[in-house]
């Protein structure tokens, strides 16, 4: 693999005995995404000792992923790797750990905080919740089935409802649905909450047409020449 080069994230704390395959594959998937370019980044080998997960980038990749990866962590708002770089370190911090990285072609090193990192406890409530996307997953054989809806392009699939109901709710695969129920909130290391699972006890199917009926009805509500003086209202405020 002479045209690939190296990352090597090592995560300091495990070793390859004591850190199971599910953990390292949730791992491994994250780092995929801080990384980017997944279709051609490969796994290279995991060392022993400390676990070090080898990621193979071809060259031509490098002056991609190497500035997104400082980006994430260096915390640059706009940058894509942000999401993958926050759940990489929350993993650490829940398993006590901290994490490196070693970039190809220089001597530099990208420190992953982990457990160190913590300036707030991770916390989590339940309440009453409503999520609403498209219906793209149905599965499970018990009394309770995993749903996955799609929103804003993402799969939310930390949702479930009785059997029952999901004998329903099939009727109206990739429709857009309103689940309602109660929602585990948590909240992470930067004092985001986040919806961790949903147990839903109700669903309400969505007319894909509401929201343009909705804005056509506002249009006719609104008199001639109102919109104009709302906005001229605004920006008078603001440059007061």
């Amino acid at each position: 693999m002479s045209d690939f080069l190296e990352y090597s994230f090592r995560i300091t704390g495990p070793t390859t005995e004591t850190l199971s395959m599910a953990r390292l594959a949730t791992y491994m998937s994250e780092l995929a995404r801080l990384m980017g370019c997944m279709d051609s980044v490969h796994l290279g080998r995991i060392d022993d000792g400390s676990v070090v997960i080898v990621a193979a980038a071809p060259q031509s990749e490098v002056p991609i992923i190497s500035p997104r990866i400082r980006s994430a962590a260096t915390g640059e708002p706009s940058a894509e790797a942000n999401v993958p770089w926050r759940r990489i370190n929350e993993y650490l911090a829940e398993d006590g750990w901290g994490g490196e990285m070693r970039l190809p072609r220089s001597a530099e090193v990208i420190p992953f905080p982990g457990k160190s990192k913590s300036a707030l406890a991770i916390r989590a409530m339940s309440q009453p919740t409503s999520v609403q996307g498209r219906l793209v997953r149905l599965e499970g054989a018990g009394e309770m089935v995993r749903i996955g809806l799609e929103i804003d392009g993402d799969l939310t699939a930390r949702i479930s409802i009785d059997a029952h109901s999901a004998q329903r709710l099939a009727s109206f695969f990739h429709h857009y649905v309103r689940l309602s129920g109660e929602g585990r909130w948590k909240r992470d290391s930067n004092g985001k909450w986040t919806l961790d699972n949903l147990v839903a006890s109700s669903f309400e199917v969505l007319n894909e047409d509401e929201l343009k009926d909705v804005l056509l009805r506002l249009g006719e509500a609104i008199p001639p020449g109102t919109g104009k003086g709302i906005i001229k209202a605004i920006n008078e405020l603001r440059s007061a």
